[in-house]
């Protein structure tokens, strides 16, 4: 009987010392990384100027930790950090958490309901990534690199969570560098990074994939730089296939040189594309597998709005496909969506394709310009019923600059002057000389929708307290040019 008893006492210590942990108070303390170094018994140790994690470490509902200076922390291989409470870095540099062995990976972090939580300048790299489970956690003008998929599939995890992640460099990850699921809705606001080279795995994943949106919760993919370098990893997805909704505005980005530039893929989605340089997705080079700078796929509750981008060197232009219902431009006989895309020099196998409508609806592409003044050559890079009589017609009359005779500056690039922006209760736009007299602005919202229009001169004020909170697209037109940008409305 005694022998018994002391094998079990010393299968008892065997399994704490290989599966140690250490668990702050949950007595509300906060503490810094010299705290943790005096009260987790080993767990974490300071060792020069590095800090070390020995044990996984959990850090409780009630307690933070705060770092706001900078600092080394290295992880051994297989630990992993779970923050239940808060994590809170301010370095006026860098935090630098990297693994002992850049061979052997740490686990990464996982966040639970931590909405207090947050990074600045920060690396994260040689882990297995950051999970976040209902946690709305902000990263600003952090380095997340290097990381596997031992702990979560992107670089930045998501369920059920809405994060910031904003002026980050989010690179040469195995996986996505974000990711959420397809059964929990997140909206996360993703504005300013340099997303580049990630999915060094090479499956068939976007570098940005998405699924459901937080009803009632915009997401916002905005001013980013997506680079590709595999030939199997996508730019954008936002995905709806096991279920609910998506709302998306995609506005400013530089999407190039993946397999395919955005897609919108299932059923009720509503996505705003604008203002975006979608330039070389073509990395695959299977014409019949992707290539497009863009992609709808589903039925005809999968709609978005196309306006003011410059899409050229895919293989395809615009794709449309399944059912859906893309509105590309419709200015006639009221203005639903300005159009303004700029489409040119898109193709494979030697045949140029600007829109190929791949469904038997008609839909709106008027206003944009193709590559030509020429109409039988923009009806050549169109690809509609005229082509296959089973397929829906493009209404792609009026052509920007051959029928309206608007004069195309600077076309990829928001040029109207808005201040201040974001705003509160009113803006005002400065015009150009070059675009001086009376004109036109149309404000409108991220369904598409007309909120404003006024007759203007050289400067334009607008109350919008009346506004929802969101992003707002701004149109001026009059018979010189043809202007567009965004404001945001807090």
């Amino acid at each position: 009987m005694i022998k018994k008893s002391a094998l079990v006492l010393v299968l008892i210590i065997w399994c704490l010392v290989t599966n140690g942990q250490y668990i702050t108070p949950n007595s509300g303390v906060t503490w810094d990384l010299d705290d943790l170094v005096y009260n987790s018994e080993g767990a974490v140790t300071l060792e020069g100027n590095v800090y070390y994690i020995h044990d996984n470490l959990i850090i409780s509902e009630f307690d933070t930790v705060r770092i706001i200076s900078d600092e080394t922390i290295k992880i051994f291989s297989q630990k992993l950090i779970t923050i239940k409470g808060a994590m809170q870095v301010q370095s006026p540099e860098e935090l630098m958490i990297s693994a002992v062995d850049t061979m052997q990976n740490y686990l990464g972090f996982r966040f639970e309901n931590s909405n207090a939580s947050f990074f600045e300048n920060c690396t994260i790299e040689f882990g297995g990534g950051i999970e976040l489970v209902e946690s709305d956690v902000r990263f600003e003008g952090c380095k997340i690199r290097k990381n596997n998929k031992s702990n979560s599939t992107g670089a930045i995890d998501l369920f059920n969570c809405n994060p910031v992640i904003i002026d980050c460099d989010i690179f040469l990850n195995e996986g996505p560098a974000i990711l959420s699921p397809a059964n929990g809705g997140c909206s996360p606001y993703i504005s300013g990074n340099w997303i580049y080279r990630n999915n060094t795995a090479n499956t068939n994943m976007p570098q940005v994939n998405l699924g459901p949106s937080d009803p009632g919760t915009d997401i916002q993919i905005l001013n980013n730089v997506i680079d590709g370098f595999y030939d199997r990893a996508g730019g954008i997805a936002v995905t709806t296939l096991a279920g609910g909704s998506v709302s998306c505005i995609i506005d400013g980005n530089v999407i190039k040189n993946n397999r395919y530039g955005i897609t919108a893929y299932g059923y009720d989605i509503n996505t705003v594309i604008s203002n975006n340089i979608l330039a070389d997705n073509n990395i695959e080079n299977l014409p019949l597998q992707g290539g497009s700078g863009i992609n709808f796929w589903g039925g005809t509750s999968n709609t978005s709005m196309v306006v003011g981008n410059e899409i050229y060197g895919n293989l395809w232009g615009i794709t449309n496909t399944g059912n859906a219902l893309p509105n590309m431009g419709q200015v006639e006989p009221d203005t639903i969506n300005p159009g303004g895309n700029i489409i040119y020099n898109n193709g494979n196998e030697g045949v140029t394709y600007a829109l190929y409508n791949n469904t038997p609806n008609d839909i709106f592409a008027e206003n944009n310009y193709w590559g030509s003044y020429n109409l039988d050559t923009v009806a050549a890079v169109i690809f509609d019923y005229y082509d296959d009589e089973t397929l829906g017609i493009i209404d792609y009359l009026p052509i920007k600059d051959y029928v309206t005779r608007v004069l195309v500056v600077n076309s990829h690039t928001p040029v109207l002057e808005i201040f201040p922006n974001p705003a509160s209760n009113y803006i005002s736009i400065n015009l150009p000389e070059y675009a001086a007299g009376i004109g036109k602005v149309l404000i409108f919202n991220a369904s598409g929708k007309i909120v404003s229009e006024q007759n203007v001169t050289q400067t334009y004020h607008l109350n919008i307290t009346s506004l929802d909170a969101g992003v707002y697209l701004v149109y001026f037109t009059n018979d010189k040019i043809t202007l567009t940008g965004k404001f945001i409305k807090q």
